[in-house]
C-alpha cells in the first residue's frame, strides 16, 4: 500500500513538472512571436511611412517642374 501511495507521489511530481516545462516552453515561443510581429509591424509602418514620403516628395517635385516650365514661358 505504501508502495502505491509513494508511486502515486512520483507520477504527481513528474506530471507537474512536466506541465511547468510545458507552460515555460509555451511562454518562451509567445514571447519569440510577440517579437516577431512587433518587428513586422515596425517594419510594415516604416515601409508605409517611406512611400507617403516619396510620393509626397515626388508630387512636389513634379509640381516645381511645371511651375518651372510655366515660368520660362512668361
Amino acid at each position: 500500500m505504501r508502495e502505491l501511495k509513494l508511486r502515486k507521489q512520483n507520477l504527481r511530481y513528474k506530471s507537474r513538472h512536466l506541465e511547468d516545462k510545458l507552460n515555460d516552453h509555451v511562454q518562451e515561443a509567445m514571447h519569440d512571436f510577440s517579437g516577431y510581429v512587433r518587428k513586422v509591424a515596425f517594419e510594415t509602418g516604416l515601409k508605409i511611412a517611406l512611400n507617403l514620403f516619396f510620393r509626397k516628395r515626388k508630387h512636389r517635385e513634379k509640381g516645381e517642374a511645371t511651375t518651372e516650365t510655366t515660368d520660362g514661358l512668361k
